[in-house]
């Protein structure tokens, strides 16, 4: 008597998720007659498989176990297929072989079901049960001589004796293996939804790559994860290692293996991936690769890589189970065999495997040898992480025969940005020539790297400029990326002082990975206050080229970064420059307010002159838009109290007596500048200061004066690409720009279309009835206090009501607001 469950489909859970497409192959038209679902324990054969089974009519479903001896499978597989209602007279009368001399049965059964439409389905789920080797005779030989009327789905642990070779270069084999079944990260997305968890996108795709996609795995994550503290939490401690799994691996999957095979699993699992000639290495078996391709195709434990590597992953959860046993119960194995791949890796020159299998190994020696033969490296391609995972795992105290505080030493230097920096990497250079290992590439570039920072320290920029140059080209030619990135930001650092702005924004975007010419980073590293500062660079050069929208794009990036990544310098320049990019792109009042909160927030703390001068120009320029002349005083009297006599703070004077209306006094503080007897420490306060002295000589009706200025302003700016000066200047420079003839230059036609652009009014702007008031006030001599006073307002809401008004009219300032309403015949 056949048990009624053994015959019957399995109930499908409401659940779970359905993948029908899985069998798409099996039911097309002409497929193969003999399917098989092969995959390790866990993987979620029978459900789908029953899932399949629920909406397939005619179909047959016979679950197999140890018990089942050639008469009960052949029982079972009668009564499976009588349970259909319309099954054929021929196949009810037939009856279970009488023993092993029954030898007609197969003959008769194939007689019976010899009718081709409609064929039934016959499921035989879980053949790797099957002890008897009577039985899987028996199966065999239906599997060769299947009848025209039968179609067989069969389901195994691992694949079965059955000829499947023969069957498959006849073409008359379907297979569904684990890494079809394995759940992509969409469905475990559905998975993770219908057992009530709320997982981000990328906790989701962590989950999925954690478990391999494997059902059983994700199971159990899912149930455990529904009490964790947190998804992220969790995520960050699952492992094969967790109760639940290793309890489903050793009675599911590793039981189930030969000692030999679960001994090999171990030792290999120490690494991932796993290529071929390591495996043969770590197992010290000859026929390792052997091994691993009959696993992969018998078992589905193993997975080969794409790619002609012969590289090999053992499934996710089992390998991290049996790595964690390993550590734990043979600890002295495991660090031998750490020991063996890290110098494996070595001499294949992969230093990141091979420092990370040194660091888990009990070898301090072997650590300090490979930390001083790759630290240099890694920290030039931006490997920073394994290498600081490989500090961490040295004593302090250093061990025998090595120095680690070398690699450290060299790991600052490929950070840091101050003059530490040229000691640090001469003491690197230094220890790895004395140690008699020297690795020409690496020397190579941070030599160049190194003489091009002593370039920059003695303000030798041309300098500095070639010797980075070939420092570049080392590094990309060896894929050195970090140090690309730190040679291009140097680049970006010396064209920005040098005022060459097309170049600084060249390289900072080349450095960003922004610039088709430069090459696509290799391998990812974390953030640096190189990045942060090729942000910084890139920023400005878009700000003087009066692109603010690509300034602030540049500021935004850098600025999404936790603020721990970010040296606080250079947060300080970040914001500085995205507030004024608000402000030429249409927020003054915003852009103000973020500079003064990033001064604030940097009170105390000492500025690079350079960076000084540039925050109070731009604080400036955006006060004075803002009517405010007095608004920027902090930032000035920091720059006056280190050199009262600098350019820089001449032209901060100028401006305000310019706002004054007091042109003399204007061009009295920036004639050393224009004159070239002051040389500023910014290449654009040239440029600003001739066009200081062109809008006084306009003002003061010299015309042909004002016109010689700013020829020399636009012969100054050119080469610099510096266009922004021309349209913070005013609208006196749009009068002069308008009527300009000397050169139709593409330069000078941006900057006329720049200036026209920023001066353009509000469109269909509209003056409210009490900026009408304000306006008609503006021509008196009558002070904010006064008008206010005039009009029963406070003090600022008059001066909100100016700004407004200048806003709309597209002015600077109350001249001009006067001038451009009569035209407009507002008064």
């Amino acid at each position: 008597m056949i048990p009624r469950g053994k015959t019957a489909v399995p109930g499908v859970p409401t659940d779970v998720v359905a993948r029908p497409e899985l069998f798409a192959g099996f039911d097309a038209p002409g497929a193969a007659g003999v399917g098989l679902v092969s995959a390790p324990a866990g993987y979620g054969k029978t459900l789908a498989l029953a899932g399949w089974a629920a909406g397939h009519a005619p179909t047959a479903w016979v679950s197999l176990d140890r018990h089942d001896d050639a008469h009960l499978l052949w029982s079972a597989i009668l009564a499976a297929l009588v349970r259909d209602a319309e099954a054929r007279a021929e196949v009810r009368d037939l009856a279970p072989p009488r023993g092993a001399d029954d030898r007609d049965f197969l003959a008769r059964f194939c007689d019976a079901l010899d009718v081709p439409d409609p064929p039934i389905t016959l499921v035989l789920d879980d053949i790797h049960a099957v002890d008897d080797a009577a039985a899987m005779s028996e199966l065999r030989s239906l599997v060769l001589y299947r009848p025209r009327g039968l179609r067989l789905l069969l389901s195994s642990r691992f694949d079965p004796p059955l000829s499947l070779p023969r069957l498959r270069l006849e073409g008359r084999l379907w297979e569904l293996r684990a890494d079809r079944l394995a759940f992509s990260p969409a469905e475990t997305a559905v998975l993770t939804e219908r057992a009530g968890l709320t997982l981000s996108i990328d906790e989701t795709r962590r989950l999925q790559r954690r478990t391999g996609g494997w059902a059983a795995g994700l199971r159990l994550a899912v149930q455990a994860m529904r009490t964790a503290e947190s998804p992220e939490a969790f995520l960050a401690a699952f492992s094969g290692d967790d109760r639940s799994v290793a309890d489903y691996l050793v009675g599911e999957v590793l039981d189930t293996l030969p000692a030999p095979t679960r001994e090999f699993l171990t030792v290999a699992s120490i690494t991932d991936p796993l290529p071929g000639a390591l495996a043969v290495e770590l197992t010290e078996r000859e026929d390792a690769v052997e091994v691993l391709e009959r696993l992969e195709r018998e078992t589905s434990l193993v997975e080969e890589l794409a790619g002609d590597q012969h590289e090999y992953r053992i499934l996710e959860l089992l390998r991290t189970y049996l790595d964690a046993e390993l550590h734990r119960r043979r600890p002295v194995v495991a660090a031998a065999l750490h020991g063996r791949a890290a110098r494996w890796w070595a001499c294949r020159d992969v230093p990141v495997a091979a420092l990370g299998h040194a660091g888990r190994g009990d070898d301090p020696a072997l650590l300090a040898e490979l930390l001083d033969r790759f630290a240099l490296r890694l920290a030039l391609t931006g490997n920073h992480a394994p290498l600081r995972r490989a500090l961490a795992s040295t004593p302090g105290d250093g061990p025998p025969g090595g120095t680690p505080t070398t690699a450290a030493t060299a790991l600052g230097a490929a950070l840091v940005l101050d003059a530490e920096d040229l000691r640090a990497l001469g003491a690197a250079v230094a220890h790895v020539l004395t140690a008699g290992s020297p690795d020409a590439p690496v020397l190579a570039v941070l030599d160049a790297l190194g003489r091009g920072l002593g370039e920059l320290q003695t303000s030798d920029l041309d300098g500095a400029r070639d010797v980075l140059e070939e420092a570049l080209a080392i590094a990309d030619r060896h894929g050195f990326d970090f140090a690309a990135v730190q040679c291009r930001t140097l680049l970006a650092y010396v064209a920005a002082v040098q005022g060459d702005h097309v170049a600084a924004r060249t390289r900072s975007g080349e450095a960003l990975g922004e610039d088709a010419a430069a090459p696509a980073p290799r391998s990812p590293w974390e953030p640096s206050a190189w990045v942060t500062l090729a942000h910084v660079l890139h920023a400005y050069a878009a700000l003087q080229q009066a692109d603010p929208e690509t300034a602030r794009s540049a500021t935004e990036a850098a600025l999404s970064r936790p603020d721990e990544t970010v040296p606080p310098t250079l947060r300080f320049a970040l914001r500085v420059l995205d507030g004024a990019a608000r402000a030429d792109a249409g927020e003054p009042a915003d852009g103000l307010a973020e500079i003064r909160r990033a001064r604030s927030e940097l009170a105390g703390h000492p500025l690079p002159t350079r960076l000084e001068a540039l925050a109070a120009l731009l604080e400036r320029r955006v006060a004075l838009r803002l009517g405010h002349p007095a608004g920027a005083v902090d930032g000035a009297s920091g720059l006056a109290a280190r050199d009262d006599t600098s350019a820089e703070v001449a032209l901060l004077a100028a401006w305000t007596e310019l706002d004054r209306d007091r042109g003399a006094a204007a061009s009295a503080r920036v004639a050393g500048v224009v004159a070239g007897t002051q040389v500023p420490l910014l290449p654009h306060v040239v440029v600003e200061a001739q066009l200081v002295q062109a809008t006084v000589d306009a003002r003061a009706g010299d015309v042909a004066a004002a016109r010689r200025c700013l020829r020399a302003a636009l012969a100054t700016a050119g080469p610099l690409d510096l266009v922004r000066p021309f349209v913070q200047a005013g609208e006196e420079m749009g009068a002069l720009l308008a009527e300009h003839q000397d050169g139709v230059e593409a330069f000078v036609a941006r900057v006329r279309a720049a200036h026209v652009t920023a001066g353009e009014p509000l469109a269909n702007a509209r003056l409210t009835d009490r900026e009408l008031a304000v306006l008609e006030l503006l021509p008196s001599l009558m002070s904010s206090d006064d008008i206010a006073a005039a009009l029963s307002v406070s003090r600022s809401t008059v001066k909100t009501h100016v700004q407004t008004i200048y806003t709309k009219l597209g002015v600077q300032s109350r001249r001009s607001a006067v001038q451009t309403a009569q035209a407009r015949g507002l008064l």
